[in-house]
């Protein structure tokens, strides 16, 4: 038995053992108690968590009492409130004070931001056992079940290695850095002979795989497919589903392990029984979260734009994840626009776009066209983004090819680049 095959066993046992099968155990029950029951509980675990912080992290126990704050004054989640905001500029100034509890006993683990250096947090051994089973129990939802056959594009090998299988969990790994066109017909040709039920990818790997088996007159048969970690756009799913003959369904979280909300059948992201408390404002969500005790964050600011269902009666269903706060384009008066993934909606033959900004009030669009694009959408995309930039901003366009899409040092994708320094 090889060192590898060892390392992947030993690897599944401790993330898939009785640790994980209690905690989906769990999940399963709480996902069958009514709407009160969820409630009552959510209180309990909120007020748990206030008082884990307060007692236990020198920091929250400094910050709220600099506001008045005793540890009698949140008596049920409605007085959530009374409690500070903080965002991710006061975590990472002070993370080592949150922790309530010594570092030996936890791991660090980085957010991917967009800009400047990523946000150190804390995990131990329980929140990460805990993020396992929802994150399972969210696909298995879908239909995938433990060792189903599932090709995984998730940036784990490098630029040396185009594949490798780990027969313990029945996972082809597909290197994102080899899916261009000299290497298309081999790794087609693998993943038809593996016969997977199920693809796991960033969208922009999966969308750039998507891209090159089309140009090449190729598709799979791959009937779930699961998106985590980066804004899901309308045209990278649009493609994906038609190469792939699949359905995505897609995962929102964060490296802070305070939300967690999953797509089902109705297009929507539900929230899971639990994880953690979510409140909306401004376009944002206010969350705490109940599965790290270790490094507790409490209500605390996602970046990311948010907009609910309309129908959602103040409960947090989400229609959309818009992108970052720092998705957006400066103009010369320096008003900054976002949302503009709007510009790109039902442009017939365009296989994917990209904003690039190094000057206020000037961007360059590269365009990776399909085969009957033309000069008219070319005009129906500029007209699109005059109406949300204005007249005033300069605007250039540039054909290029899948493989030059900027991506970060993680291999993500940001449908606007920006290389103006932001203050």
């Amino acid at each position: 038995m090889s060192y590898r095959l060892i390392k992947d066993l030993i690897a599944y046992k401790i993330k898939f053992g009785s640790g994980f099968e209690k905690e989906l155990r769990k999940i399963i029950t709480l996902s069958n108690c009514s709407e009160q029951e969820l409630l009552d509980l959510k209180e309990q675990e909120f007020i748990k968590q206030f008082r884990n912080a307060f007692e236990n992290s020198k920091f929250y126990k400094n910050l709220y009492q600099s506001h008045g704050i005793t540890i009698d004054s949140v008596k049920t989640i409605s007085d959530a409130g009374k409690l500070p905001i903080i965002d991710k500029t006061i975590v990472k100034k002070n993370s080592s004070d949150i922790l309530t509890k010594s570092k030996l006993t936890v791991f660090k683990a980085y957010s991917s931001g967009t800009t400047g250096t990523p946000l150190q947090v804390y995990r131990d051994f329980s929140s990460t056992i805990k993020e396992y089973a929802y994150g399972h129990f969210f696909q298995q939802k879908h239909g995938y079940h433990l060792g189903d056959p599932v090709v995984s594009l998730r940036g784990v090998l490098d630029r040396n290695t185009v594949s490798y299988f780990d027969k313990s969990n029945n996972v082809l790994y597909i290197s994102s850095f080899h899916l261009g066109a000299d290497e298309i017909g081999t790794i087609h040709k693998m993943i038809t002979d593996f016969q997977p039920k199920v693809i796991k990818a960033y969208p922009s790997s999966m969308h750039i795989f998507a891209t090159e088996l089309y140009k090449a007159n190729l598709e799979l048969n791959i009937p779930l497919a699961f998106t985590s970690s980066e804004v899901l756009h309308d045209f990278q799913r649009e493609i994906v589903e038609k190469v792939f003959n699949t359905k995505i369904f897609d995962w929102y979280g964060n490296a802070e392990q305070t939300v967690a909300f999953g797509q089902f059948e109705d297009s929507f992201y539900h929230e899971f029984p639990l994880y953690s408390h979510t409140e909306f404002q401004d376009s944002h969500l206010i969350t705490t979260g109940f599965i790290n005790s270790a490094f507790p964050l409490i209500r605390y600011k996602v970046d990311d734009i948010i907009q609910l269902v309309p129908t959602s009666n103040g409960s947090c269903v989400v229609l959309k994840i818009e992108g970052r706060d720092d998705d957006y384009v400066i103009l010369k008066d320096g008003q900054r626009i976002g949302r503009l993934d709007l510009a790109f909606k039902k442009i017939n033959q365009l296989l994917a776009a990209q904003i690039i900004q190094e000057k206020a009030g000037e961007i360059k669009v590269n365009l990776v066209p399909d085969k009957g694009f033309s000069k008219v959408e070319c005009m129906q995309i500029e007209q699109n983004l005059r109406a949300l930039l204005g007249s005033g901003c300069l605007i250039k366009f540039e054909k290029i090819e899948t493989w030059e899409l900027i991506r970060s040092s993680r291999g993500k994708f940001n449908l606007v680049v920006s290389k103006i320094e932001k203050k």
